[in-house]
């Protein structure tokens, strides 16, 4: 005698009989109230039952020795995802370029700054637009434009007094670009305020464009210090 496990459809409880869906495709097979055995709540469609197969009249096949085990359980929801400080977690762009750069300025884009003004510089250099120790000047204020960075990145950890915005863009301007680029990448600072990002846009436009009006020939000063005299008043 086969005996198998199906789902009751189609139960009619005034008249006491239904069908259960066998498993697979073998269709459904009749049950009657008087083949389930005793149990607390009356059938109904959805209730998994056990059952045996077994020839009823006209030859057709019934399920006897029914226990009824009820409804399947529910599905368990879905685990919660666990909560998050906002503070610790961010986009992605914003992230990489150390708690968000307001899509102006990318990391990518800072170090691609860096190495075109590197660049232009030892290019000018080597075609003598430039004396040695213009780049010596540019080495020199980077790395102190670096050094500023890494100071106020730490103040801002221990909530220490910070360097004004207006020195560490004062550094950037006067050929510590370079430095405050790369210290902006390493550093992951100031690169959330999109006021600070643009003027850091428009130091590091202005360093190239000079470099690059020098390098083509556009201006091309008899010295560095003609060009820095000039600046002085009469």
């Amino acid at each position: 005698m086969t005996h198998e496990k199906g789902i009751l459809e189609d139960w009619h409880d005034a008249r006491g009989f239904g069908f259960i869906r066998r498993p697979g495709n073998a269709g459904k097979i009749y049950v009657h109230m008087k083949s389930i055995g005793k149990s607390v709540d009356r059938p109904k469609p959805g209730d998994i039952l056990t059952y045996d197969i077994a020839e009823g009249s006209g030859g057709r096949l019934v399920a006897i020795n029914v226990q009824n085990l009820g409804a399947p359980p529910p599905p368990k929801p879905p685990a919660a995802a666990p909560t998050v400080k906002a503070s610790a977690v961010e986009p992605r762009g914003r992230r990489l370029a150390g708690g968000g750069d307001a899509g102006m300025i990318s990391i990518s884009t800072r170090v691609a700054g860096a190495a075109v003004i590197l660049a232009m510089l030892t290019n000018n250099i080597i075609l003598g637009r430039f004396p040695v120790w213009v780049g010596l000047l540019y080495l020199i204020a980077g790395v102190a434009s670096f050094l500023f960075y890494q100071a106020d990145k730490r103040a801002a950890a221990r909530r220490e007094w910070r360097e004004p915005e207006r020195r560490l863009h004062l550094l950037d301007l006067t050929f510590g670009i370079v430095g405050g680029l790369l210290a902006q990448h390493l550093l992951r600072h100031k690169t959330y305020k999109p006021g600070f990002v643009m003027v850091t846009a428009l130091i590091t436009a202005l360093h190239v464009l000079m470099l690059g009006l020098i390098m083509f020939g556009v201006y091309a000063p008899g010295s560095i210090g003609d060009l820095f005299r000039s600046w002085l008043p009469g």
